[in-house]
């Protein structure tokens, strides 16, 4: 089978654990773009921590974020934005609300929060996941929240009434009973329908609408630019990657992968670690001349 479309999750795939994109990667994706390979970059991150790995990887794709609920095109232009049901979205903030848990909610273009200092938190324990320095980070945390301009903080209980809308809601916690829980309580409010929950690793757990998947947002793609589905792979680690490993005629789980996710696959490359996107480019995709 000839491919004509490769489609990467980022963390835990395309990324190195400290959230490196390496030259290895790079360079593989590079060989399947010259090769007329479409590269789609599919993520759970919001764009604007996507845009640095773009202008890294130095050629223009497509890219999915907010684990399918926005789609950009090669352009950069967005095509198509997945909401929330504003029902949906009240009654899961309400019960947030009332479990005091962390989270925040993603537009294509905000990240909405009740609390500038929680969040300076929860990005500074983002940063040191990287190689950046511990004072680094301390002084980078506050301004990505205050001055870089894409967060804006709220009231979480007028949020809905007052015109407030989601692709994406993102709760973390370091208690893993505590978000199965939440998961729980969340699948059981029956006025809480056509929602998608997934998860993106151990410590979080994502709500979106029932149309916004990886998989929902391939497909899409698939269509726009008259590529089938037998023509398309699809490679990640996590459960949010299941839809698209599932839709995809090739799909990929990376060796560090969830258990479920390598169980789902047809085939399974190294580990992020290990250049697991390059190894995948070379013994799938430049084989036989884009044959696997």
């Amino acid at each position: 089978m000839a491919y004509k479309l490769l489609a990467t999750d980022m963390d835990g795939t395309l990324l190195m654990d400290n959230k490196v994109l390496s030259k290895e990667n790079i360079e593989a994706l590079k060989k399947a773009k010259e090769a007329g390979i479409e590269i789609v970059i599919c993520t759970g991150r919001p764009y604007v921590t996507v845009k640095p790995y773009l202008d890294k990887l130095g050629f223009d794709c497509w890219v999915v974020t907010n684990n399918g609920a926005v789609i950009r095109n090669k352009e950069g232009k967005i095509i198509s934005v997945v909401y929330m049901k504003s029902q949906a979205l009240d009654e899961t903030i309400k019960l947030l609300e009332e479990e005091k848990v962390y989270y925040h909610v993603s537009d294509e273009k905000y990240t909405f929060i009740k609390s500038r200092r929680d969040r300076i938190h929860f990005i500074k324990k983002f940063i040191l996941q990287t190689e950046t320095s511990y004072w680094k980070a301390t002084l980078l945390a506050p301004w990505i929240v205050l001055c870089r301009g894409n967060h804006k903080k709220v009231k979480f209980s007028t949020f809905v009434s007052q015109g407030g809308r989601a692709a994406s809601i993102f709760i973390l916690s370091e208690d893993k009973e505590e978000l199965q829980n939440l998961k729980k309580k969340i699948q059981k409010i029956k006025s809480i329908k056509d929602i998608d929950i997934t998860s993106s690793g151990w410590n979080n757990v994502e709500v979106l609408d029932a149309e916004a998947t990886k998989g929902k947002a391939l497909e899409k793609i698939a269509e726009v630019i008259n590529i089938k589905k037998e023509e398309i792979i699809a490679v990640g680690d996590n459960l949010n990657d299941l839809s698209m490993i599932q839709y995809a005629g090739l799909g990929v789980a990376m060796k560090n992968g969830e258990k479920e996710v390598i169980e789902a696959a047809d085939w399974v490359t190294t580990t992020n670690e290990e250049h697991g996107i390059a190894h995948l480019v070379k013994h799938v995709i430049e084989k036989e001349g884009t044959t696997a």
